[in-house]
């Protein structure tokens, strides 16, 4: 005891305060990951009742907030890879019997689209699951990450899983996407605007480029500006903290800007009439040309 009172003695005020601050700083965070929550809401918004609470706590419970928590509380680490498996089996299901007329290469686009993690951060917000998310005091701001959102979401679809069975999984997870699969053409171009463009583009014998601008700021925030072309005519410009984020919000920004050339030709079943369009042009400019020649 008198050592402990010597050893506190020639500490300085300082460090001592510190201390005693990261002290009830970790009963807090202890107290608040272990805090009891009312998941109503959430199975509500989602759909779907658990049977067994824990595995749905077990879900929302952001790695970060593991070591503040007694007993032996488990991440979602563990469900986030079972549920990234059950969905990509269950969106394989869903898409095969919707779209019974598509071929391989084009469901492959769809499941793609309904799996990227974007679309998975994006539909974790819609139905709030980050607002449930189990996190370590002072990090709220995980609230807001797509990378939360994505694994959240993963996470859950796990956790039906295992509170359920594949079939329960299955038509839980189609009534979260049934809205989406609706609007599914641009759901896909928003996804993967830049197939989206090569793809239209090709249709109408056009090659697409992309060409760096600038890139500016320090190496641990950089700004790269792309320009994105269609046939040597520019079609838009973006900038973004990647050179890849830039040619895809360039890409979305383009896909609307060329599809307006052909407004008669949105409907994928017409493929065969979007070559007409630009051919039809070409001819128009030509003959422009033709007077110059003779005067000359």
């Amino acid at each position: 005891m008198a050592f402990k009172k010597y050893i506190k003695g020639i500490l300085k005020p300082e460090v001592a305060k510190r201390a005693k601050a990261m002290k009830t700083a970790k009963r807090e965070r202890i107290r608040a990951s272990n805090r009891q929550i009312d998941y109503g809401e959430l199975e509500k918004k989602i759909g779907y009742v658990f049977d067994d609470k824990s595995i749905l706590k077990e879900a929302l419970t952001h790695p970060g907030a593991v070591g503040f928590s007694k007993g032996k509380v488990k991440s979602n680490q563990r469900l986030e890879f079972l549920g990234d498996a059950v969905l990509q089996s269950s969106i394989t299901d869903i898409v095969f019997r919707k779209f019974d007329t598509y071929d391989e290469g084009a469901l492959t686009k769809i499941r793609i689209a309904l799996t990227q993690g974007s679309f998975l951060s994006e539909l974790s917000q819609s139905l709030e699951i980050p607002k449930y998310l189990i996190l370590p005091k002072g990090s709220e701001h995980l609230r807001e990450m797509a990378s939360a959102a994505e694994d959240a979401f993963e996470a859950l679809v796990g956790a039906v899983y295992l509170d359920s069975n594949f079939e329960k999984a299955r038509k839980t997870i189609y009534k979260w996407y049934k809205q989406r699969l609706e609007d599914l053409h641009n759901l896909v171009e928003q996804q993967n605007p830049k197939g989206a463009l090569q793809e239209l583009a090709a249709k109408h014998g056009e090659s697409v480029a992309y060409s760096l601008l600038s890139q500016s700021g320090p190496d641990h925030s950089k700004v790269f500006e792309v320009e994105v072309a269609i046939g040597g005519i520019s079609f838009g410009k973006a900038s973004a903290s990647s050179k890849k984020s830039a040619e895809t919000k360039a890409a979305r920004m383009a896909l609307g800007a060329y599809a307006k050339l052909f407004p008669d030709n949105t409907d994928a079943g017409e493929e065969e009439k979007k070559p007409a369009k630009p051919k039809a042009k070409k001819a128009a400019a030509k003959p422009a040309k033709k007077p110059s020649e003779k005067d000359a």
